[in-house]
């Protein structure tokens, strides 16, 4: 039988909640936030901001980020974590397409868990201006 969630490490949630992302499982990926995560979107673009739940992130930067592409591909090395007792960061390389344009991103995520969920995240982007461009006519 395999371990609860709340004996998993940091290391092992991080793992499978990335593997949700990088197969596209956006419902696997968000189910690892608790109800209450605080989300933190750097930058100034129409997606920066806080999110206070995880419904307000999933609403309001998951799916629109989702219906604005046209791809979404999430990856990440799991060799190059900083993990914490209770939290991780490491870079993820995102790249967004819509149409004809694409944009390629590293993303600095920090993420704390505790009782087996995320409660807490804070995302900026390596080129942050790139991204805010790209996603500069979605609108609000």
């Amino acid at each position: 039988m395999g371990q609860s969630t709340e004996e998993k490490t940091v290391a092992e949630l991080i793992h499978e909640y990335h593997e949700a992302w990088d197969r596209g499982d956006h419902e696997a990926g968000w189910a690892f936030y608790s109800d209450d995560v605080k989300v933190h979107m750097g930058g100034r673009g129409p997606l920066s901001g806080e999110y206070a739940s995880k419904q307000d992130f999933v609403d309001n930067w998951v799916t629109r980020v989702a219906n604005y592409c046209d791809e979404w591909l999430v990856g990440y090395d799991n060799t190059e974590l900083l993990l914490g007792e209770d939290g991780v960061a490491l870079l993820i390389k995102e790249t967004w397409r819509k149409g004809d344009r694409e944009f390629i991103t590293d993303r600095l995520g920090i993420y704390k868990f505790a009782d087996g969920k995320i409660i807490d995240c804070w995302f900026s982007d390596m080129n942050q201006a790139g991204a805010e461009e790209f996603f500069g006519d979605l609108s609000a």
